[in-house]
């Protein structure tokens, strides 16, 4: 989410692991209200029926102009947008879970550390996550290997007018440990500017916590 600064705001849709939509727009001349009300626009316009927001900084009044928005959806009949937030600086899912790992008997890729042992926050834990689905797509693709879990890797349609940019973000993070051993995620090195293609595209693959519903729930 931003405003009228120079970066942009930006939506990724993906459907399963499909990454097939990514956009990026200028705030400028317009507020954050603006903003939510054109992501509930690409939501109605390519089906997705929820999204994340970005809720550190500017994002955080996102919730309120997405509780505004589907209200007036009510009115018109119209199912309402389930609206989440992604919060970086928070604490990771699922804290006693084992680190993602590859799939396969490689000794290399065994390491019994929990997520809150090794992430700082939950936005380093979703950008790790990213990477390692594209690890995992590239040794099932490229290197052979078994493929243990399909939901966990990554495509990406080769038909997004945006990917040639996104490539270039989605390369650009890089990684370090603080002084607890713990996974940091500098994601503007040197001086570059905001990846906001590839942070929409983290947030929609970052990790979540799973949906309970009782077992006679009606879908």
């Amino acid at each position: 989410v931003a405003d009228e600064g120079s970066d942009l705001n930006a939506f990724a849709g993906r459907y399963g692991i499909l990454l097939e939509y990514v956009e990026a727009w200028s705030g400028k001349g317009a507020d954050i209200y603006a903003t939510v009300e054109r992501a509930f626009e690409i939501c109605e316009d390519e089906g997705y029926t929820e999204f994340a927001y970005d809720g550190d900084g500017l994002g955080a009044g996102t919730k309120g102009d997405a509780r505004k928005l589907n209200e007036g959806r009510e009115q018109r009949k119209e199912k309402a947008i389930d609206v989440r937030k992604f919060q970086g600086s928070a604490g990771v899912v699922d804290p006693d879970g084992k680190i993602p790992q590859f799939d396969g008997d490689d000794s290399r890729d065994k390491d019994e550390r929990t997520n809150k042992d090794y992430f700082a926050n939950a936005k380093a834990q979703a950008w790790w996550s990213l990477r390692m689905r594209f690890l995992r797509t590239y040794r099932a693709i490229v290197q052979g290997h078994p493929v243990g879990d399909p939901d966990a890797l990554i495509s990406i349609s080769s038909k997004l007018p945006a990917l040639s940019k996104l490539t270039i973000e989605l390369s650009q993070p890089t990684y370090s440990e603080n002084g607890a051993g713990k996974l940091l995620i500098n994601k503007q090195p040197d001086g570059s500017k905001s990846p906001n293609l590839a942070d929409s595209v983290m947030i929609a693959y970052a990790p979540t916590e799973p949906k309970r519903r009782g077992f006679f729930d009606l879908p």
